[in-house]
């Protein structure tokens, strides 16, 4: 199956599920109605379930779309309160972040929208490494090994676990039911469920997942509309089970991801104040994290 871009499916099915049609949410997001049709039939394909049943020109959500469409729409709202605090000190000193789509609207949108300060910020969400070269202050990239030829710094060693909306996951007991369930599996993690089976010692377990998705925006978003059981991303996950979203299936189920954050700098370049600034806050979120995730 054909995984969609976890940021534009979903806003195109916000946009229109909020305003009632695909042209006026077409004239919200500058774009056709033909593309945001495309794009909900996408992400209906994907999710395996209608978001709007059709009435001539007239949409009205499904059950499902219903129950999507609130948290989406505070997801987005988030992310829109994260810009402005960016542009809130537009005299400042310009800094260009670079890191993943999935962490920028996961883990940093949130963090800046309840930030009481933030410097002039430029957010690029395309590949961390090559935006250093084209003159980004500094990035945060997920792989398994330090980049090369950059100063770096470890930040987190990645951790996924087997999550899901709580109605499901109380139909879970042990790894066997695995089986029996929809699975979600993301493809850019590079450890999957066969994975995680394997080190349980839970051999002769066969499982095919209902879903595969490129992307924690896509898969996450099934898995909160319980759709499925997902091996996610603890860190990107953390916003939905702080809200009760998602719930861990198994109390032991965490497994190293094979990857961790890492926070670098273009070497050789003169380090900004203001960038040395906003590193610090990234390594004090990230080190929040960890020592939350150990109390639990």
């Amino acid at each position: 199956m054909a995984a969609l871009p976890p940021l534009n499916a979903l806003r195109a099915f916000e946009a229109a599920a909020r305003r009632g049609s695909f042209a006026a949410a077409a004239g919200e997001l500058n774009v056709t109605p033909a593309a945001i049709g495309q794009q909900v039939r996408q992400l209906e394909a994907l999710i395996g379930s209608a978001l709007f049943e059709r009435e001539g020109r007239a949409l009205r959500l499904t059950e499902r779309g219903g129950a999507a469409l609130d948290r989406l729409s505070h997801a987005f709202e988030l992310m829109g309160e994260a810009s402005a605090a960016m542009r809130e000190h537009a005299g400042a000193s310009r800094i260009v972040l670079a890191l993943p789509s999935d962490l920028a609207g996961f883990w940093l949108a949130p963090r800046l929208a309840v930030r009481s300060s933030a410097p002039g910020l430029e957010i690029v969400t395309r590949d961390p490494l090559t935006a250093l070269d084209d003159g980004a202050d500094l990035a945060v990239l997920c792989s398994a090994d330090a980049p090369a030829g950059q100063d770096s710094q470890l930040l987190l060693r990645e951790t996924l676990s087997p999550l899901a909306a709580p109605a499901l996951a109380r139909q879970i007991r042990t790894p066997g039911d695995l089986e029996t369930l929809p699975l979600i599996a993301d493809t850019s993690t590079p450890l999957g469920w066969t994975d995680w089976l394997t080190r349980r010692g839970a051999y002769g377990i066969a499982v095919q997942p209902a879903f595969i998705t490129d992307g924690a925006g896509p898969a996450m978003a099934l898995a909160e509309a319980g759709a499925g059981v997902v091996l996610g991303r603890k860190l990107l996950a953390a916003g939905a089970v702080n809200a009760g979203r998602l719930v861990s299936v198994f109390a032991d189920g965490d497994m190293p991801g094979g990857e961790s954050y890492w926070l670098a700098f273009a070497r050789g370049r003169r380090r900004s104040e203001a960038a040395g600034a906003l590193a610090a806050w990234i390594r004090a979120e990230m080190a929040g994290f960890t020592d939350a995730a150990d109390e639990l």
